[in-house]
Order: C-alpha cells, then structure tokens, then sequence
C-alpha cells in the first residue's frame, strides 16, 4: 500500500477522525430501483469512519452516486474539495473530499490518470460554487436561459430552482429525485454540472433553444394536428418509460414540456419530475395530467388565457358538433376530430391505460392521412435511416404497430422500423411564428417555468360538486 508511513499523519492533519460518514445503505435508495449505471470502478483509499484508518477498496463510480459495496454517496448532496500533497520530490497524491452538513468521505488517489477520471465525475454531479466568477447568465425570450464559460465560450442551457422552495425533507427528497431521474431518463435531460449561488441552484444541461408549450400557445403558435399529435405520442412513449422503470413523472404540464426549437425534426423534453417514493401517486397521474394538458390546447381560444377548469360537458357539446358533418368548427383552431376528443375524454375520466392510448385511432388516423399525404408527394417509400443518417438527427415519427405493445421502451432512433415515414417539424422554428400586433407592443410576460422550479405538488385530482368540472392547479 502506498505511502502507508504517512497514513497518520494525513488522518491526523485532515482531522478526519473527527467526522462522520456519508455512505447510506443503497436498499432505501431510487438509485438501487434504477440499478445505477457504472460509469467505471477504480481502486483507491477511502478513509474508513469504523477502523479509523485509510483503506484500499474497489469503488463504482455511477451516473449518479459512488458505491462501496452495498452502500452509495449520492453525489448530487456534496459539495467538494481538491488538493494535491507532495511528498517526494516527484511524487505525491491527490486527495478528493466530499462533504455537507453531515458528514465528510476522503479519497486518497496516486494515479494522475486515475484522478483525471475520478475528478471529471465529482465535478459533473457534486454541488460546485462560485457560478457566477465563471459563467454569465443570458435570459432569452420565451426559452430557458443559458450560461456562458467566461474562459471557452461554451454554451449550456441553465435550469434555476430557488432553494427557499426547498424547506422539508420531503422537499429536499423530491429535488434529489428530479436530478436522479433527469440523469438518468434520457441524454437531452442530463444535467451535466450543479452550481450553488446564493439562494439558487443552477442546473446545466447541453446547450438546446428550449421553449415550453405554455409559452408557444401564448405566443400565438398555431398547433397544426400532425406536431400535435406527435407531441401527444411522444409524451405518452415517455410515459410509458418512466412506468418500465417502475416509477411516474407527477409533473406533466404545458410548463415542464419542452419543443427543442434548434432541430430539424420535432423533439419533446420533459423536464421536473416531482416523484416521491412510497406514496400513491402514479401512472394514472400522468395520464390525467396529460388529458389537463391537452384540454388547455384543445380548447385554447387565443384570448391570453389558458384555461384553468376541464369542463366534461364542452367536451361533449363539441363532440355533437363534430358529428353533425354540416357543422363547421370555427371556435377552437386546435380541436381537429372526433378521435380527438375521445381520446381527451378518456385521460380526463382514467379509463384508458398507457398501452391503449398509445394505440388510440386519433394517431392510426393522422398516421394513415399523413402517410397518404407523402406518398402522395414523393411517389415513393423514403427509408427512415436513410432521412437519419443524411440530417445527423434523430427523427421523431408517429408509430402505431406491435412496438408499442412490448414492455420494453424502444426510442425511435435505435429501434428497426418497418412502415415508418418522419414527420417534419420545421413549423415549430420560432422564427416562423406570427405574433399579434398587440403582443409586439406590450410584450408577453415570461413563464416562470424557463427560470423556475415549483416543489410544492399540489392535488390535481380534485373534482368540484357537479363532478363534471376539474380545477387545474
């Protein structure tokens, strides 16, 4: 073992018998539900807190957390030191410590090599300060802010959460839980560095022009039925995945979906999850929310308003409507058929499951008319890896067949498709929307959803007397 002669005197001049351990057991841990994914494993000193010296042992440094064998650090809780000791003339020892308020863990590591690798991992997931020395914030129009590196100019998009937002321990729990799954759902949500300022979190991700559907609706977007109905399918397979890992988003809103402006083709990111372990919440939330969701873009009627109250009997007046074929439908732009608003109906009164609604004839009938409509066009079958691989981008596509019914999540750009054709997006570039007069003029307020974080979970599930009405919160 390496400069084992010095291990006192390290111990004693680091006063590391005076502090407490910050390994939990994994078994009570999302991570273990997750079965966190190994980023590499690394043989190094740890101080152990019960022998009261340094030891060597294997740790798995995850997407996440590092593990010791059936126990973990969530990384995400610490904040973090480095500093290198040199002991001989040309060698020396790099020392890592990881700490909060209750507890500090030492990791000794020789290898430059070594910590290169150990030192990129702590300073992607612990808590870093001193945001605003290295970084300046730009709020854009209607997206989520962004952070500049004040040394190489690069860019990341900057999620910021308020910390007085975060009092109980449910709190704190429900904010480790967002990190954790964000980290781990996909490869757009990945937070890659946590900074601390003040009373704020800053969360960066990978530099996207984000922009929620809450503030597309009330720029006046026109939500043509082929990007909607892709939004719709596409929350739902998102849905579906959060169910195979076991758990739910609890936060689907107009304010936590997110179109990716900058691609060529139509991507969703949905961002806050608020779970919780050991409660009743679920799937079932998610759907209702979304049926809350797609109400608020049915019934939009351009009047600076989104509607706070689901009202069954609109639904059903406007399904009469849309039977009597003589009738036109001039009120609502975005309520295109009947498929619609059953579909709707079913997420609001939770009778339909995740895997039904996936197969819902409102998508087999856009899927058909959209398909008809590029045949149409280009007299002949496009191959979808062939669009993929010429645009370096992942196209999304509305997929009805035996997939969906698998219980494994397939995303759309790893997955052999038969019968598939891409559904171009190009309308949702913010530069093609044509506000009205009065928007240019008074300018409309930003959503706190680009630059703010909502821990409080509020029921939405409460149905007033008449139960024909449902208040969104």
């Amino acid at each position: 073992m390496q400069y084992i002669q010095y291990h006192p005197q390290i111990i004693e001049e680091l006063k590391m018998n005076e502090t407490k351990s910050l390994f939990s057991p994994i078994e009570v841990s999302l991570i273990k539900s997750f079965e966190d994914k190994d980023l590499f494993k690394e043989l190094i000193l740890l101080y152990n807190h019960k022998k009261k010296k340094l030891v060597q042992q294997q740790v798995h440094f995850g997407l996440n957390s590092l593990f010791v064998e059936n126990k973990y650090i969530l990384l995400c809780k610490c904040y973090y030191e480095m500093r290198y000791t040199k002991l001989k003339q040309n060698e020396g020892f790099y020392i890592i410590i990881l700490h909060n308020s209750k507890g500090k863990e030492f990791l000794i590591i020789s290898n430059s090599n070594q910590f290169s690798k150990i030192q990129a991992v702590i300073k992607r997931f612990c808590v870093s300060k001193s945001f605003f020395s290295k970084y300046q914030l730009f709020e854009q129009k209607n997206c989520i802010p962004f952070a500049q590196n004040c040394k190489n100019q690069d860019l990341f998009c900057v999620l910021q959460i308020d910390k007085k937002q975060i009092i109980t321990e449910s709190d704190q729990e429900q904010f480790y839980n967002t990190i954790i799954i964000m980290n781990y759902i996909s490869e757009q949500t990945r937070i890659v560095k946590i900074y601390e300022e003040n009373s704020m979190y800053f969360l960066f991700m990978k530099y996207m022009k984000m922009q929620s559907l809450e503030s597309l609706i009330l720029n006046d977007f026109e939500f043509r039925e082929a990007p909607l109905v892709c939004i719709i399918y596409l929350i739902l397979q998102t849905i579906q995945k959060y169910k195979n890992l076991g758990i739910y988003h609890g936060n689907i809103s107009l304010k936590t979906i997110f179109i990716n402006m900058s691609g060529a083709f139509l991507q969703i990111i949905i961002l806050f999850p608020k779970y919780q372990a050991n409660n009743n919440k679920g799937i079932s939330l998610d759907l209702l929310n979304l049926g809350q969701l797609l109400y608020q873009i049915t019934f939009y009627e351009k009047k600076d308003k989104i509607k706070q109250f689901v009202d069954q009997k609109l639904i059903t007046q406007q399904k009469q409507l849309l039977q009597n074929l003589n009738t036109e439908n001039k009120q609502f732009l975005f309520l295109y058929r009947i498929s619609q608003l059953d579909l709707l109906n079913q997420l609001l009164t939770q009778s339909i499951t995740i895997e039904n609604a996936l197969k819902h004839q409102w998508f087999i009938t856009v899927k058909q008319n959209l398909k008809a409509e590029f045949l149409k066009e280009t007299k002949e079958r496009l191959d979808l890896h062939t669009i993929v691989e010429s645009t370096n981008e992942m196209s999304m596509t509305i997929s009805i067949d035996k997939r969906v019914q698998s219980k494994e999540f397939a995303e759309y750009g790893n997955s052999e498709i038969e019968d598939e054709f891409p559904v171009k997006c190009s309308i949702l570039n913010p530069f093609q929307m044509n506000p009205s007069k009065q928007k240019h003029d008074n300018s409309v307020p930003k959503s706190k959803s680009c630059s703010n974080f909502d821990l409080r979970f509020d029921n939405k599930e409460k149905y007033f007397g008449n139960e024909q009405s449902l208040f969104i919160q």
